[in-house]
């Protein structure tokens, strides 16, 4: 049972066409009718005995928080056997709320699997073993930013797993060479299920393969033979020489009241007068936060909340409209878009779906299937 976009590759390879393969009877929603109803998704797999349905960590959060107990009385969750949670970085925190949240539905801790993979590898690259309750790590984020070492902490780092057969992995640092286990570098896999090449992109392919290995361009670690993600290199926020991932600052907010879970960015910039890279954080208000006088709470509320568990005290910190944060068309979050648009002073809330703007879409989609079957016809 699926609501994820068959335009996403979590949604057509690991839903769509793993139905087809096995084969199986497939249930799917719209995706916009998750983001208005998440209840829904939880409905579908009650009334269908579904036991297979995946989501990216953003989904569990948004229905842990969203759906209404009166929404799913009396619903029963137990057929749910492999709740896949991929497609972008892992809170564990947001799981373990899902967990709490649905057990009394009969929902298992178990069932989740926080897995990994690229859309290059076609999907999967490493799988969380069966029967388990999501594994994390605490990590000493200073001792992480500052050197790449995983030593012992408060920072809950998502364990993804082992990878899945015929799949190799190997955690390089900078010059190439093989890390130890607990140190922190760019993840590089391959397979049988590898790319053969970005489509008539022959420079991007040349700086993603190398030697038959891909460079995934993501932060990682391997301990006791399971891969830990950190993040994104590119996404990387430093500050004083420590290079912190931003879910390091954004992990924390988003059980934060009056921000919308899932939807802030931390990003690295340097103000006008200052030497160095500073901490900005954007962030969405939740929708049924009170604006004005609230919006000088929420953000010492962001504030307090990132320094208590960074030991950093962002530099700016801004509080948006929902919707205001730039997402990729498989929902998520473009922080140098972001970034850009901040700088530039373009960053803006989409415009309203009112009635008319809604049904001058509905004409021209109209007009345009209409012009696709007369071309057809001809």
């Amino acid at each position: 049972m699926s609501w994820l976009p068959l335009y996403h590759d979590m949604g057509l390879i690991g839903c769509l066409l793993l139905a087809v393969y096995y084969p199986g009877p497939l249930v799917l929603i719209p995706p916009e009718l998750f983001l208005v109803r998440p209840a829904l998704w939880l409905r579908a797999i009650a009334r269908h005995r579904a036991t297979l349905s995946v989501s990216p960590t953003f989904g569990y959060a948004f229905s842990a928080k969203r759906v209404r107990d009166e929404d799913v009385a009396g619903l029963d969750l137990s057929s749910w056997r492999l709740a896949v949670c991929g497609a972008e970085p892992i809170s564990i925190a947001a799981l373990q709320a899902f967990s709490e949240r649905f057990a009394p539905l009969g929902f298992r801790p178990a069932a989740l699997r926080p897995v990994y993979g690229l859309a290059e590898t076609s999907l999967a690259v490493t799988f969380s073993p069966p029967d388990r309750p999501p594994r994390a790590l605490g990590v000493d984020p200073a001792r992480l930013a500052a050197s790449g070492e995983a030593v012992p902490g408060t920072r809950a780092i998502a364990s993804v797993g082992t990878p899945v057969p015929g799949a190799e992995l190997e955690v390089r640092g900078s010059t190439g060479r093989r890390l130890r286990e607990r140190r922190v570098g760019r993840i590089f896999t391959r397979g049988p299920s590898l790319m053969t090449a970005y489509f008539g992109q022959q420079e991007a392919t040349a700086g993603a393969i190398r030697d038959g290995w891909l460079d995934t361009g993501d932060l990682g670690f391997v301990a006791d033979g399971e891969l830990y993600v950190c993040g994104r290199e590119k996404d990387l926020v430093i500050i004083r020489g420590a290079n912190h991932v931003p879910q390091e600052f954004e992990e924390c907010l988003d059980r934060l009241e009056g921000v919308r879970p899932g939807c802030s960015v931390a990003l690295g910039f340097v103000p006008e007068g200052e030497d160095g890279e500073q901490l900005l954080v954007l962030a969405e208000r939740a929708r049924a936060a009170a604006r004005d006088d609230g919006d000088a709470g929420t953000v010492e509320a962001i504030r307090r909340a990132v320094l208590e568990h960074t030991g950093i005290k962002p530099h700016t910190v801004r509080l948006l409209e929902p919707g205001t944060l730039p997402r990729t068309s498989s929902g998520k979050l473009r922080r140098s878009e972001a970034l850009r648009r901040f700088l530039a002073g373009e960053l803006a809330p989409p415009r309203k779906a009112g009635a008319a703007r809604i049904s001058a879409e509905m004409l021209r989609s109209a007009v345009a299937f209409a012009r696709v079957k007369l071309r057809r016809a001809r």
